[in-house]
């Protein structure tokens, strides 16, 4: 029986923790779903507002408070 392999989502590294352990993305959208708000009360996500500018960080950790891009 073969084992399946399950990759782990990508995380990258906060600047200043130096540990991808605690970092969340962040969503940019109008009209969250259900199960974005869901994601978000259990702190695997953090929401923002309508729109994303160029410069805006897409990661957040929640250890630090830093937020970044890739």
């Amino acid at each position: 029986m073969a084992r399946i392999k399950r990759k782990k989502p990508f995380r990258p590294r906060c600047k200043y923790c130096r540990t991808n352990r605690h970092i969340v993305p962040i969503v940019y959208g109008l009209h969250p779903n259900q199960e974005l708000l869901e994601k978000e009360q259990k702190g695997e996500i953090i929401l923002r507002g309508i729109a994303r500018s160029v410069d805006a960080p897409n990661w957040h950790c929640k250890a630090c408070g830093n937020e970044f891009l890739r």
